[in-house]
């Protein structure tokens, strides 16, 4: 989750105390999901292993940031060294990236200490932005179960359309953690 459940309710999130904490994990770990399917990342530090494939140039695009490591082999008795880290998790290599049918093999270590996971000694490091998103983000999901209007005389209702889902403030607050199209 993006934020811990004693912040939810330091922020507000549950006032009167009603929400039991099975309800409230359940609000905050559906706001983070979607705050990570919007930004197209995972936010968690954490390791990775894949393959990129079907690459050319010289740069190489990793979906999760920022990186703290990185091995990037073609065979594994050959790891590149020659590499500079970008931002954004973007690596350039002046002489380009081998391509072909078997592409890279890459592991690497991205993203940040979740405040669930902090310690006095390895203190949270997601921006505050997306914890406060996250906080935005499962009140209007405990708010707002989908519908935009409804009306009272001759009952009608109207549910919300995927893109009005997320708030304004919410979608304002992540726009700088969005991994740009590749």
């Amino acid at each position: 989750m993006l934020t811990t459940l004693a912040k939810a309710r330091l922020l507000g999130i549950d006032p009167t105390g009603d929400l039991q904490d099975v309800e409230l994990t359940a609000l905050l770990t559906v706001a983070s999901a979607a705050i990570e399917e919007k930004c197209r990342r995972a936010f968690k530090l954490q390791e990775y292993t894949g393959r990129v494939n079907g690459m050319s140039g010289q740069y190489l695009y990793l979906p999760n940031y920022p990186v703290h490591s990185i091995s990037v082999y073609h065979k594994p008795e050959h790891p590149f060294t020659d590499v500079e880290t970008l931002d954004n998790g973007v690596f350039f290599r002046r002489c380009g990236w081998p391509g072909g049918e078997r592409g890279l093999s890459v592991t690497y270590t991205a993203g940040y200490v979740l405040p669930e996971d902090a310690t006095e000694e390895n203190p949270s490091t997601l921006p505050e932005t997306l914890e406060y998103a996250c906080v935005l983000m499962a009140k209007h999901l405990q708010r707002e179960p989908g519908i935009a209007s409804e009306r009272v005389g001759d009952i009608s209702v109207a549910y919300a359309a995927a893109e009005a889902d997320m708030p304004l403030a919410v979608k304002s607050l992540i726009a700088p953690h969005i991994r740009p199209e590749l």
